[in-house]
């Protein structure tokens, strides 16, 4: 059986925790690894942690990609990955990622992403870009994946030593850009989503918006070259494909808030328009 090592920084996340770790414990056809590394929770946290039997590790508040790597840097699994303690993960999401990353050679599989309000209710969902586009997709900055529907290899994360700590809110996007420039074979795995992101007025994407789209800014410039016409021609053509996802969350955000809403779409750490 495929074994996956998950990691989930947290700090006091009591009311969205039991729901990701549940939606974990359910993977079908593979062994999960779950490594909580809580940066001093003073609620609930850790007593869900030890209701549900699930390994805790302890990391400094201050900057969530070093709990990442603190709790994968020592997994023996062939496949990693982190999730924020309010988004989760559907039973068979795993299973499909993995098995198609197996049949594609991969270094690093991304599936498409639902997009929920803070109770959970569905709001939308996006295509992703398709591997022979992400350097384009990257160019005009934007990445187009999201963070929660990835898998990829330890030998990948070990080879690009994990997350850079000097981002405190863009430093997946860094180190997803570092794998398309170590010529990382990305796959894409079409067909149903893989996985939640909960959108509330709490997270980062939404509290610290601005800083994360500054530090978002500095890795284009640090590490991407200028777009060109063809860039934003295959950005274009990206968008066009979402049109019916554009409508979708037009009309549910909308229905939801009981009245007329238009608003850009968050990955976290990047943005698609």
């Amino acid at each position: 059986m495929k074994k996956i090592s998950v990691a989930i920084p947290t700090l006091n996340s009591e009311t969205t925790l039991d729901t990701t770790i549940l939606s974990l414990k359910n993977q079908r056809d593979v062994e999960v690894v779950i490594i909580v590394v809580d940066s001093g929770s003073k609620d609930g946290t850790l007593d869900i942690c030890r209701h549900w039997n699930v390994e805790v590790k302890y990391f400094q508040a201050g900057n969530m990609y070093g709990a990442v790597n603190e709790g994968l840097k020592s997994s023996s699994s062939e496949w990693l990955t982190y999730l924020n303690s309010d988004d989760w993960i559907y039973p068979d999401s795993f299973s499909r990622l993995i098995s198609y990353g197996d049949k594609s050679n991969a270094d690093l599989v991304y599936g498409k992403c639902d997009f929920t309000d803070v109770h959970g209710r569905f709001m939308y969902s996006f295509s992703p870009p398709f591997p022979n586009q992400l350097n384009s997709i990257v160019r005009t900055g934007r990445l187009g994946f999201a963070q929660q529907a990835t898998v990829f290899r330890n030998c990948l994360y070990t080879k690009l030593n994990g997350f850079d700590v000097k981002y405190k809110f863009s430093a997946d996007k860094d180190f997803y850009i570092r794998a398309l420039q170590a010529n990382a074979t990305f796959s894409f795995l079409t067909g149903s989503p893989v996985s939640c992101f909960r959108l509330h007025t709490k997270q980062l994407s939404s509290t610290k918006a601005e800083l994360m789209e500054h530090e978002s800014k500095q890795i284009n410039q640090c590490l991407v070259q200028p777009p060109n016409l063809y860039d934003f021609f295959i950005k274009t053509n990206w968008q066009l494909r979402n049109i019916p996802n554009y409508l979708i969350r037009f009309m549910r955000q909308s229905m939801l808030s009981e009245r007329i809403v238009l608003a850009r779409s968050i990955y976290p750490g990047f943005h698609i328009e």
